[in-house]
């Protein structure tokens, strides 16, 4: 088999981002001492320390990170678990799991799911690298099968908690951006309602909207809301869909130069992207799930006019819009505790992982580059003025009312479920997934 694993379908979006896109992704903040027990109480129990080895780095201070982050702190160019004492540590601890059928250990249908999400992410990485072969090769095939064995049932997959749900019931967080108070994070309550002001935005094509954000072991979901409520969104969204003779970038596709005659959105509009996890039932068939890994959302307090010319990071909108985030935690998932988000403090710090340039951030020069604060990162891809910085309207406007699925057209639930399918349908022709769907089939207890 190949090992030649490069992205598919790279749309017009991906290149306009590359540049900037390290300034744009959930990574890492230093670790608290809760962090070595997250799926047991017992700190050395089997199940924290394979987690450990998978996720935790350490700085040359001995600084812990990355324990309980959302993504491993693994680069395109990092060998740490593919070679010298992390490779052997990782191999060791992997088959020990499976030596002593591990997998026995935690019942709890939420732990077993998000352990193997957890395990999937190294596995991709892994499985997308050329370099090393025979090492990944040995580490994908263990991490397969505590996949496999760890996997819960499609009812299991189906009771899972709606985490969104649990966060808004909670009534720990506000329920509205406070221009008094602009860096309170808020939580609308209302995102998911079919009938609510918040609108799901799809381009109902064959590629995920949000495409740049694709992994395919998450769903991306894109939403808008402007202060006029549901009609106002929808109207609005028609009238950007509608414009034939107004194309999303002045030249047609050069993502140089943006066309600033499409309608301007109002102030106070409100964009946000949630992502919730896709997991891997125990009979090998993807899984949508209602276990939301982060919410981010933007506020327009202004709208600046903008130039032809795309400018990332310091472009007009720079200073026009109020970021915020909530992410997933795992001891406060697992203690059925706010839905097991936390809201992103404006000065938390991360290693970036999502879309950087593929240099390991604990290795070499690098590692001297440090964390960047976390919610400044957006501004990589989103800072051109009002509309111009919602790069997912480069897929869902591409497809005008008349080209869309019928009966398709103002659901949330329909979105939803079309990105979804999409999502999956994309993910099971990514080359790393055929190498994972070998190995499960293989797959021995």
């Amino acid at each position: 088999m190949s090992r030649r694993l490069r992205p598919q379908g790279f749309t017009l979006i991906a290149a306009m981002v590359s540049a900037a896109a390290l300034y744009n992704a959930p990574a890492a903040v230093a670790q608290s001492p809760l962090s070595a027990a997250i799926f047991d109480s017992v700190p050395n129990h089997i199940w924290n320390r394979t987690h450990r080895c998978l996720f935790a780095r350490h700085s040359a201070n001995g600084t812990e990170y990355g324990a309980d982050t959302l993504d491993p702190l693994l680069w395109q160019r990092t060998d740490y678990l593919l070679t010298g004492d992390s490779h052997d540590r990782v191999l060791a601890c992997l088959d020990e799991f499976l030596r002593s059928h591990a997998e026995r250990a935690v019942q709890d249908p939420l732990k077993r799911a998000i352990f193997q999400r957890d395990l999937w992410a190294v596995f991709d990485w892994a499985a997308a690298g050329e370099d090393l072969p025979e090492q990944r090769r040995e580490l994908e095939t263990r991490l397969a099968e505590v996949m496999r064995r760890v996997a819960i049932t499609s009812e299991q997959v189906r009771r899972l908690p709606d985490t969104y749900a649990a966060a808004v019931a909670a009534r720990q967080f506000a329920t509205e951006y406070d221009p008094q108070n602009p860096e309170r994070a808020f939580l609308p309550p209302e995102l998911f309602r079919s009938d609510g002001p918040w609108v799901c935005l799809s381009a109902y094509s064959e590629n995920p909207t949000a495409i740049v954000h694709f992994t395919g072991r998450s769903r991306f979901l894109a939403f808008m809301r402007l202060p006029g409520g549901r009609d106002a969104t929808l109207n609005y969204v028609h009238k950007l869909r509608s414009g034939a003779d107004l194309p999303l970038l002045r030249n047609g596709s050069d993502p140089e130069f943006l066309n600033l005659a499409l309608p301007q959105f109002p102030v106070g509009t409100e964009v946000a992207l949630v992502r919730q996890a896709i997991v891997i039932d125990d009979r090998g068939n993807l899984a949508p799930t209602a276990l939301t890994e982060s919410v981010q959302l933007r506020v327009y307090h202004a709208i600046t006019p903008g130039s032809p010319y795309m400018n990332y990071i310091n472009g007009p909108s720079s200073h026009d819009q109020d970021f915020f985030e909530f992410r997933m935690r795992r001891p406060e998932l697992f203690g059925n505790i706010v839905g097991g988000l936390v809201a992103v403090h404006p000065s938390e710090k991360e290693y970036a992982t999502f879309m950087t340039h593929g240099m390991d951030a604990f290795v070499g020069p690098a590692a001297s580059e440090g964390q960047g604060v976390i919610l400044t990162r957006c501004l990589g891809c989103h800072s051109d003025s009002g509309i111009h910085s919602v790069q997912s309207r480069l897929q869902w406007m591409n497809h005008p009312v008349s080209e869309r699925q019928p009966g398709n057209d103002d659901s949330t639930g329909d979105a939803i479920t079309w990105e979804t399918t999409v999502t999956i349908a994309r993910k099971r022709l990514q080359p790393e997934f055929k190498i994972l769907q070998s190995l499960w089939i293989t797959g021995r207890d």
